[in-house]
């Protein structure tokens, strides 16, 4: 994996490159781009809105 920062500091954005099996998490909503090679996997987190909610 290799990364780097640019646009900073106000407004930076993360590139990074990836090898074939890496994986990144990231915040909903924080993807600016992506290349066509690159599969997005959403999901909940393990406590699901209920528990963020304290429910």
């Amino acid at each position: 994996m290799r990364y780097s920062v640019k646009y900073g500091p106000s407004y930076s954005m993360l590139v990074v490159d990836l090898e074939a099996g890496e994986r990144i998490t990231g915040e909903a909503g924080a993807l600016t781009y992506m290349t066509p090679n690159i599969d997005v996997e959403t999901r909940l987190r393990e406590r699901g809105i209920l528990g963020s909610l304290g429910l």
